[in-house]
C-alpha cells in the first residue's frame, strides 16, 4: 500500500478569497455611489487639481449618474480583488514537495532540493543545498503558522537567515566581485531607483548564476557568495 502525502495549504485561504471577492466589489460600489456627491464638493474648491474630471462627474445628475458610478465602482473593486489574490503567494506543501504560486506562475521544489527555509522580514526564503536562494517572495500569514507547517512536513525551518553574518553592502567597484558582477549590481541599482521590480529580479537571477546572492534593504543592496550548505 502506498503512503499518501498530506497536503497543507498556506497563504490566502479559500475563506479569505471569498471575503476579498465579496468585500472589494461591495466597497467599490458604495464608493462609486457617493463619488458624484464628493465631486460636487471638490468642484467648490478651485485650488483642487483635476477640476475638469470632477466637473464631469458632478454633472451626472440624479439616480442614473450614481448608478453608473456604482457599476464602475463595483467593477473596479472586482479588478482590485483579482490583483490582490494574484499577487499573494500561495503555498501548498507535503513531505515530498512544496508548490509556490504567485502571479499565475507555479514553482515546484522537491524536499531534497531544499536545505533550509526561513523568513527574512516578511519574505519567505528557500535555500538549496549550496546556499543559493531558490525563492524569495513576500508571504502572508502568521510566521508561527508557516514555521509549524514546514516543520510538520519535515523541512529544515530556521528562525533566521543562516548566512546573515556573511552579507556585505554593495558599493561601486566592490573588491572581491568580478567586473561583470559589479556591472550587474550597477544596472540593478538603477532598476531599483526607478522601481522596476521585474528588471531588478531578472538582474538578481543573473547575479545568482555568477554565484552571488543578493538581499535588499530599502534601496540598498547586500551580497554574499553562495556555494556551501547552510
Amino acid at each position: 500500500m502506498h503512503n499518501q502525502s498530506q497536503w497543507t495549504e498556506l497563504g490566502v485561504s479559500r475563506k479569505d478569497k471569498i471575503i476579498i471577492w465579496t468585500l472589494f466589489p461591495i466597497l467599490g460600489a458604495v464608493a462609486g455611489w457617493f463619488i458624484p456627491v464628493l465631486a460636487k464638493w471638490v468642484v467648490a474648491l478651485p485650488w483642487f487639481p483635476f477640476q475638469g474630471l470632477f466637473k464631469l462627474i458632478s454633472s451626472m445628475h440624479g439616480a442614473w449618474g450614481s448608478t453608473v458610478m456604482t457599476v464602475l465602482g463595483f467593477v473596479g473593486g472586482g479588478v482590485l480583488a483579482m490583483i490582490a489574490v494574484k499577487e499573494s503567494l500561495q503555498i501548498r506543501l507535503s513531505d515530498r514537495e512544496v508548490r509556490l504560486k504567485i502571479h499565475d506562475e507555479e514553482r515546484v521544489f522537491e524536499r531534497q532540493e531544499v536545505s533550509a527555509i526561513f523568513l527574512d522580514h516578511k519574505q519567505l526564503v528557500l535555500l538549496d543545498m549550496n546556499g543559493r536562494e531558490l525563492l524569495r517572495e513576500e508571504a502572508d500569514g502568521k510566521p508561527k503558522a508557516l514555521a509549524e507547517a514546514f516543520i510538520r512536513a519535515g523541512y529544515d525551518w530556521r528562525e533566521r537567515d543562516p548566512f546573515a553574518h556573511e552579507y556585505a553592502r554593495w558599493v561601486a567597484d566592490t573588491p572581491g566581485l568580478s567586473p561583470g558582477a559589479n556591472a550587474l549590481f550597477l544596472a540593478r541599482e538603477k532598476a531599483i531607483g526607478r522601481d522596476d521590480k521585474e528588471d531588478a529580479e531578472d538582474l538578481r537571477q543573473e547575479l545568482s548564476k555568477l554565484g552571488v546572492t543578493v538581499r535588499d534593504e530599502k534601496k540598498r543592496q547586500y551580497w554574499r557568495m553562495h556555494g556551501r550548505r547552510p
